[in-house]
């Protein structure tokens, strides 16, 4: 039998990033590549992936887990995470598992094919298994091309422990473990493992703490690929078990234990703040609950959708209430229709939501199948949501039926009109397994960057790289290529502008605390932390291409690009038109 020596999970980063990197001058970036990032969300796939081994007896005391994440440590040579992380000391085999979406799918194999080098040069054996949402997706991709030598697809902790216990026992491993979506119903199921993080070099001072309710949406929106890669039913957790995930990541220390912090340039800060006699006194509990080592004292729940039912949204108001912590979540506009499930909320701690609002086009709605939106009511039910003293964080798309060149700034008379308090926008992308993917293929409407370019160093479907939420990928109906791609930029350029932020401020300038968290958080968000709206407001000298009537905006003239995309170099994986089958 083979003896499991490390299990190395890596998320590679976005193709985007790749491509285009944003220099970043900033006093938080100069500080940061002094002492270390601040706070960081590494994500939640392979904290559960670990934490099931672990409470399932998968993973022996034979096997380190090393992490890798270079989204935070930055995109390291393997030859120094095998001399700094791997203890090549242990067991005979090791196992690579990589996370990618669409986007970073390219550097998943990049990485992949990297790390098979490494090791091919010193002889030691090497099992490299793609999950994620694209292996979800693209279930055959990465093996087809010899990138890796397994899948997991589905609920993934079970067909991963199935493919470790194939290399444990010296069998060859299969290209494809996909698990059913109905394994995380019985209490205790999952549990999480966030402490793997301390593993980053350098680490995170905070990281987020995070945990997930349920698996899957009660939505099928057409251009969503969640019951791709999280199921097609809903499958809840207890809500006990999500307390037990939060009780295992909080503040590490208090004010009486703060000197056994270990000394570094947040930590001296910290212990001064907090030993001043009025302001430590004072609040000294908040700046270690939000400043100090450990994880960060509010959390997140990574579901797509956590409200898919009022009886369990209920639960879980209830069972975290009494932590007392500050939390953001991921759902759907209808909550809003329940003004008494938005005050409990409030009560049990929540602070931000994600509403996906998608556009202020009915019909383009209609076309998404997204029937818990109405933009008559749109307006209203936002200020449901800030009522009840909750911010929103609205999400839309644009390139969608119905759009037209004054989409994008009758939209941002909506976020001002509706005081939004954070934006995330996109355009419309053929992600693939969704009816908007299936629809693109059998009209063969795909421009032509969309196919993978012939002089590409690593072969795919698609472009990956270009499916990441800024780039036109489909010839919009209402507007040319251009004005949605310009339109695109131009509206994130003035919904996060020192006028934008200010315009979208539904508070007074003299609540002062309340005034320095929305420009300071929407600040941050947009510089550091979504890398799309950094890009697009760095196209300072950019214009849009007549994006509304009556405005001169305009560009030279760009050529337009054929009807019909080229036919590609290397032809697709038909399976991928049948995907959802």
């Amino acid at each position: 039998m083979a003896t499991i020596g490390n299990l190395i999970c890596l998320t590679p980063l976005e193709s985007y990033v790749v491509d285009e990197p944003i220099r970043k001058k900033g006093i938080l970036r100069r500080l940061e590549r002094r002492v270390g990032p601040f706070m960081r969300s590494p994500g939640i796939g392979f904290p559960y992936l670990i934490g099931f081994f672990r409470k399932n007896g998968i993973l022996s005391d034979a096997t380190q887990v090393v992490v890798q994440h270079d989204k935070i440590e930055g995109m390291t040579p393997f030859e120094d995470i095998m001399t700094n992380k791997i203890d090549l000391s242990r067991g005979d085999h090791d196992v690579l598992f990589i996370t990618a979406y669409t986007n970073s799918a390219r550097e998943a194999y990049r990485r992949a094919r990297e790390a098979r080098a490494a090791y091919a040069a010193i002889g030691r054996k090497l099992t490299v298994v793609l999950g994620g949402a694209h292996a979800s997706a693209v279930k055959t991709e990465g093996t087809r091309f010899g990138h890796v030598d397994a899948v997991v697809s589905g609920e993934g902790e079970w067909a991963a422990a199935e493919l470790l216990d194939d290399v444990r026992n010296d069998r060859p491993v299969r290209p494809l473990y996909q698990a059913t979506f109905n394994n995380i119903r019985a209490r205790g199921t999952i549990s999480i493992d966030m402490d793997i993080w301390r593993g980053l070099r350098p680490h995170p001072h905070q990281i987020l703490s995070s945990t997930t309710l349920a698996r899957g949406c009660k939505l099928d929106c057409h251009f969503c690929a969640v019951k791709l890669t999280n199921g097609p039913t809903i499958r809840n957790r207890f809500a006990d078990d999500v307390v037990d995930d939060l009780q295992k990541q909080g503040p590490a220390f208090t004010r009486e234990t703060i000197d056994q912090m270990e000394p570094g340039f947040y930590n001296n800060i910290l212990k001064a703040l907090v030993k001043l006699p009025i302001i430590g006194r004072r609040y000294g509990e908040s700046l270690i609950a939000n400043m100090g080592p450990g994880y960060t004292n509010g959390f997140f729940f990574w579901d797509d959708n956590l409200y898919n039912a009022p009886g369990t949204m209920r639960a879980v108001c209830e069972a975290v209430k009494p932590l007392g912590r500050p939390w953001a979540a991921e759902l759907t506009m209808d909550i809003a229709e329940k003004p008494e499930l938005l005050k409990l909320a409030y009560a049990s701690g929540c602070r931000d939501l994600f509403l996906g609002i998608e556009s202020i086009n009915q019909s383009a709605i209609d076309g998404l199948d997204k029937w818990s939106n109405s933009t008559e009511k749109m307006t209203e039910m936002v200020s449901r949501v800030h009522d009840a003293g909750i911010n929103v964080m609205g999400a839309f798309v644009f390139g969608l039926d119905g759009d037209d060149p004054s989409i994008f700034d009758r939209t941002l008379e909506f976020i001002y009109k509706a005081h939004l308090d954070f934006i995330v926008v996109n355009i419309i992308q053929p992600y693939p397994g969704t009816g908007t993917f299936l629809d693109t293929v059998a009209a063969n409407t795909f421009l032509p960057w969309a196919l993978r370019p012939d002089d590409s160093d690593v072969a795919m479907d698609y472009n990956w790289p270009m499916f990441d939420g800024a780039h036109v990928l489909v010839r919009p109906e209402g507007m040319s290529v251009d004005q949605l791609q310009e339109g695109y930029y131009y509206f994130l350029r003035e919904a996060y502008s020192l006028k934008g932020i200010s315009r979208r401020f539904r508070g007074s300038m003299s609540q002062v605390g309340w005034t320095v968290a929305h420009f300071t958080r929407n600040y941050l968000f947009s510089r550091y932390g979504m890398n799309k709206t950094a890009h697009a407001i760095k196209r300072q000298g950019s214009k849009p291409v007549a994006c509304s009537p009556g405005r001169d905006w305009s560009l030279p003239k760009q050529p337009e690009v054929p009807a019909s995309p080229q036919p590609a170099t290397v032809k697709p994986d038909p399976s991928l038109a049948r995907i959802q089958s």
